[in-house]
C-alpha cells in the first residue's frame, strides 16, 4: 500500500505546483519555441535533434495515452496524465510552428500563393501559446486535433526529408503527408484496431485523400529548403565569375539584343532538384527553360536562362516564375523594358 500512497503523494504534490504556476506555462512555451527559432539560425545540422526530440516526444505521449486510457477517469493520476498529454503536445507543436516558421518563410514568395502556408502557421504558433484558445479551437474535437498535428507534422517532414536524404520537393510533398496519416493515426484509433479490414480501409482512404488535396495544393506551399538567394535581369553573364553583367530592373528596348534572367538559389548538401525558368510578357507565358541544380554551395547554385530581344517585340512588364518540377514557386524575377 506504501506506492499506492507515494502516488497520490507525488500527484497531490503536481497538481498543486500546476495550479499555482499554470498562468505561467505559456510563457515558457513562447520561450522554448523562440529557442528552436535561434537553433534554425545555427544551421541544418540541429535538424537532426529536433527529429531526436519529436520521436521522444512521440513515444511519451503513446505511453501516457495508453496509460491514461486504463485509469479510471475520477482518479488523480488520470488527471495528470491527461495534462501532461495536452501540455507535452502543445509545447511540441508550438515549438515547431516557430521552428518552421522562418524556414518557410525565408522559401516563400512575396505577393505568390505560397505566403498563405506561411500565414498559417503563423496564426498556429500564436494559437498554441494561449491555452484556453489552444483547446477552445484545436482540442475541440478528434477531427480537429488530427488537422493540427497532421498539418504541423507534414510541414516538418516536408522540410527534414530533403535536407537529411536528399529527396526532391515534389516525392518529399507526398511521402510526408502520407507519413503524416500514418503516423497520428495511433492517436486516435487503438492499435490492436489498425490492422482490422474496416479500420485499415479508413487509414488508406485518409491518406489518398491527403495526397490528392496537396497534389490540389502543392502551389500554395513554399518548396523547402530552397530559396532564391538573388534573381536579377541583365544584359550578359560573365561566364566565369557566374555573375550578371549590367543589372536592371527596368531599361529601354534601345540596343537591347539579349536578356538574361540570373538565379542564385540556396539548396543543402544533397539536394539534386529540377527547375525552370518561366518567362512571362504581360502575364502571357513565352517560353520555358528547364534547369537542373545541385545543392552544398554557400553563395547559392549560380544560373541563367536567356531571351533574343533583337527584332522582337519586348517592351512590357516581364517575370521570370522559377519553379520546382513540381510546380512549387521557388522565386520571382521582375523587370519592365520600355
Amino acid at each position: 500500500m506504501n506506492w499506492k500512497q507515494d502516488i497520490i503523494f507525488v500527484t497531490d504534490r503536481l497538481t498543486k505546483i500546476s495550479d499555482r504556476y499554470y498562468k505561467y506555462f505559456p510563457y515558457l512555451a513562447l520561450l522554448l519555441g523562440i529557442l528552436t527559432i535561434v537553433f534554425w539560425e545555427r544551421g541544418f545540422e540541429f535538424i537532426r535533434w529536433v527529429f531526436i526530440y519529436l520521436i521522444f516526444v512521440g513515444i511519451t505521449t503513446l505511453v501516457l495515452l495508453r496509460f491514461a486510457k486504463n485509469l479510471p477517469q475520477e482518479n488523480k493520476v488520470f488527471s495528470i496524465a491527461v495534462w501532461c498529454i495536452e501540455f507535452i503536445n502543445q509545447n511540441i507543436y508550438q515549438d515547431l510552428t516557430l521552428f518552421l516558421l522562418p524556414i518557410y518563410y525565408q522559401s516563400s514568395t512575396i505577393f505568390s500563393a505560397n505566403v498563405i502556408f506561411v500565414v498559417v502557421i503563423a496564426i498556429l504558433s500564436v494559437i498554441t501559446t494561449f491555452d484556453d484558445v489552444y483547446r477552445a479551437l484545436i482540442l475541440r474535437n478528434k477531427a480537429t486535433q488530427f488537422l493540427f498535428y497532421t498539418f504541423n507534422l507534414f510541414a516538418f517532414l516536408n522540410f527534414s526529408l530533403p535536407v537529411i536524404f536528399g529527396i526532391r520537393n515534389i516525392y518529399s510533398l507526398y511521402i510526408s503527408i502520407s507519413l503524416s496519416v500514418l503516423f497520428l493515426a495511433p492517436l486516435f484509433v487503438d492499435y490492436r484496431e489498425i490492422f482490422r479490414r474496416s479500420k485499415a480501409a479508413v487509414i488508406i482512404g485518409m491518406m489518398l485523400i491527403s495526397i490528392l488535396a496537396i497534389s490540389l495544393s502543392k502551389g500554395f506551399i513554399p518548396p523547402v529548403p530552397l530559396k532564391l538567394v538573388t534573381g536579377t535581369a541583365s544584359t550578359d553573364i560573365d561566364r566565369l565569375k557566374k555573375e550578371p553583367i549590367k543589372p536592371f530592373s527596368s531599361r529601354t528596348s534601345k540596343g537591347l539584343e539579349t536578356i538574361y534572367c540570373y538565379t542564385s538559389i540556396f539548396a543543402p548538401m544533397g539536394i539534386h532538384e529540377i527547375f525552370w525558368h518561366v518567362w512571362k510578357k504581360d502575364g502571357v507565358i513565352m517560353q520555358k527553360v528547364p534547369q537542373e541544380l545541385t545543392g552544398g554551395r554557400k553563395e547559392g547554385f549560380r544560373t541563367w536562362s536567356k531571351r533574343t530581344a533583337a527584332g522582337n517585340d519586348v517592351k512590357g512588364k516581364w517575370t521570370v516564375d522559377i519553379l520546382t518540377d513540381g510546380g512549387q514557386m521557388i522565386g520571382r524575377v521582375r523587370f519592365t523594358i520600355i
